[in-house]
């Protein structure tokens, strides 16, 4: 059989995967694994992982001299993995080359897993999965699980089998080709709307901004909130009515149906209104439904209501038909021992230092995840003064309830910034590292009124996290992937409008500005900063419009005036700390300030000298890692 024929009959495989019949024949048949179909025992296993499935697990088949497939059926209707963590755990104790198949208790949805044990990560084990089901773009899933066939293996001793296994579970790989994809369909957009907009700085930025806002919408749409004649394959449906629309032969998709998608349905706190004019409406017709998000990514600027702007038919084609038809997206962004192999929203930010920056002229490099995780775990231990037990292993047996709710308290307290905060990869890693320990000791403190997930995250967006950077659109990106991190945790079909990050995650040149420390008006403005500091936080969960832009003004005025007491002029070079965080300064400033900072980047000896004497220091005062 060739490769084309093989990936075929697995993609066919994949697509009718319900029940154990199709997974069978993709083993047995197509990859040529031996039948076995043997039935596991769970005696002497814990109590919890035995719960964790419906039944006894399967041997369904081997390779070689000892690599086998295990299918287990979760007693759960979704694909949850903490329990997957559990029987995976229990059965590598006597299977260890192993391939996990686990399915949702209707075996509607499969996760294909692999385990690899990572040398940087103290040899934990983490879990790699490929997720194949309704609703799942299934190329990366095919192409993937055909480098399994056994007749494509050249040993057939268990630890060659399953270094092939590893392979086709880098998501490095898929990574790499998203990547190379996406930059040559990216300069493919920029170059169909050349005719338009002709300013080179100005057309990257715009197609910039037009894929961030498909790429969010590629994420949301896993989570089932856009629906257009009831399909969640929202783009795609959106696409497929648009080509079949015959009623005009003036058609372009961008300002049919895109620019009432962006701004007047995610963006419109009364579109329910709206749409429900006229017995389901004009919008409802045009983008289905969908819901108010709120943010900001959906808010209209100049080029936005520029109508000689034009995005031809051929760049929306390219962009769903050669980048996201290609790739399976998940809105879970992966941990350092759970990896999702599929494109996440870490994208953004690798795509963004990779693509947009210009990263070798402005300093910015990407961080692996292994590094921030393990940065963030560091800073959190130095500021609770230990806990290597509890931050590392996420071990909580020798922690009492009123320990608990002490650390509690000292973790809703913590302020974090990251003064170049790029894409948004220390703000994340933090965001995920607190959310962790939170959910841990809230369900040792309070058990049963531990918080929900979601609220968990929003409470560490509004009280814990600050970031800057000097690029404006590094910093959209960075509260693009807050943003998404939340929506992963709301479960329920009618999602809470996004927060407003406006005065969280701020543009500004972070080393220019007057230092906060030298600031000693912090009891004259003490009551400006209070009313200021209540605003922001109302400001943040704000969703209606017009009272929207009211607070974000009353906000500006108590900036204004507290530059004004702070300096005596409101005009002040950088970003001025002492004012953007007022609220912050007033109190101790920052417990923990994270960032990696751009490198090799120069400055000018006027950046340079409000930080270092000229003629004591050297030369490498100029780059600005040594500035921050």
């Amino acid at each position: 059989m060739s490769d084309i024929e093989l990936r075929q009959s697995v993609y066919d495989l994949l697509s009718s995967l319900r029940g154990l019949d199709a997974l069978k024949k993709l083993f047995w048949s197509e990859l040529n694994y031996e039948r076995e179909n043997q039935t596991l025992s769970r005696r002497n296993w814990p109590d919890k992982a035995v719960e964790a499935l419906a039944e006894d697990p399967i041997l369904l088949a081997s390779g070689g001299e000892d690599f086998q497939v295990i299918y287990a059926r979760l007693n759960s209707k979704q694909l949850l993995l903490n329990l997957e963590r559990l029987v995976v755990t229990q059965l590598l104790k006597n299977h260890p080359y192993t391939l996990f198949v686990f399915s949702d208790f209707h075996q509607e949805r499969w996760h294909f897993i692999n385990v690899k044990y990572d040398v940087k990560q103290e040899k934990r084990q983490v879990l790699r999965r490929i997720t194949v089901g309704p609703g799942e773009q299934l190329r990366t899933a095919t192409e993937r699980l055909s480098l399994l066939d056994l007749d494509n293996i050249s040993s057939e001793s268990p630890l060659a089998i399953q270094e092939r296994h590893d392979e086709a579970f880098d998501v490095e790989k898929v990574t790499k080709k998203f990547f190379e994809q996406y930059r040559s369909v990216f300069e493919k957009v920029e170059q169909l709307i050349t005719k338009t907009l002709p300013n080179a700085d100005q057309r990257r930025l715009f197609t910039q901004k037009l894929f961030n806002r498909l790429m969010f919408i590629v994420f949301i749409q896993k989570k089932g909130w856009l629906k257009f004649n009831e399909q969640t394959d929202y783009l795609e449906t959106l696409w497929q009515d648009y080509q079949n629309d015959n009623s005009t032969s003036d058609k372009n998709f961008y300002h049919n149906r895109l620019t009432h998608l962006f701004f007047t349905g995610l963006n419109n706190p009364q579109q329910t209104d709206i749409i429900s004019i006229n017995n389901g409406g004009f919008l409802r017709q045009i983008i289905g439904t969908v819901p108010y998000l709120n943010g900001g990514l959906f808010e209209q600027d100049e080029d936005d209501r520029n109508p000689n702007i034009i995005v031809p038919d051929q760049a929306i084609d390219v962009i769903l038909h050669k980048l996201f038809s290609n790739f399976n997206f998940t809105v879970t962004e992966s941990t350092p021992l759970d990896v999702e192999v599929a494109v996440d929203p870490e994208m953004l930010g690798k795509v963004f230092e990779e693509l947009v920056t210009g990263r070798h002229k402005s300093g910015s490099y990407y961080t692996p995840k292994p590094i921030v995780s393990f940065m963030c775990r560091e800073a959190l231990k130095g500021y609770l003064g230990g806990y290597e037990a509890l931050v590392d292993e996420h071990n909580v047996e020798q922690i009492n309830v009123p320990k608990a709710r002490d650390l509690l308290q000292k973790l809703s307290e913590v302020k974090i910034v990251d003064p170049a905060c790029g894409s948004g990869a220390y703000l994340l890693g933090m965001l995920h590292e607190l959310h962790s320990l939170t959910r841990l000791l809230d369900t040792r403190a309070q058990p049963e009124n531990a918080r929900d997930d979601y609220h968990r995250k929003l409470n560490i967006i509004q009280n814990n996290l600050y970031g800057v950077d000097i690029d404006e659109f590094a910093v959209n990106i960075a509260r693009l992937r807050l943003w998404l991190s939340l929506t992963v945790e709301f479960d329920g079909e009618h999602p809470e409008p996004l927060p407003n990050l406006d005065f969280k995650i701020e543009s500004g040149d972070s080393l220019t500005a007057p230092n906060p420390e030298n600031v000693g008006q912090y009891t004259l403005r003490g009551q400006i900063i209070r009313q200021y500091r209540d605003a922001k936080n109302s400001y943040l969960t704000m969703s209606e419009g017009v009272q929207k832009q009211i607070l974000k003004q009353k906000i500006n005025e108590f900036k204004a005036e507290i530059a004004l007491i702070t300096h005596g002029s409101n005009k002040v070079n950088g970003f001025d700390w002492a004012v953007e965080f007022a609220e912050v300064f007033s109190q101790k400033g920052f417990d923990i300030v994270l960032a990696n900072p751009p490198y090799g980047a120069t400055v000018g000896d006027r950046v340079r000298d409000l930080y270092f004497d000229r003629l004591t220091d050297g030369a490498q005062s100029k780059d600005t890692y040594g500035l921050f």
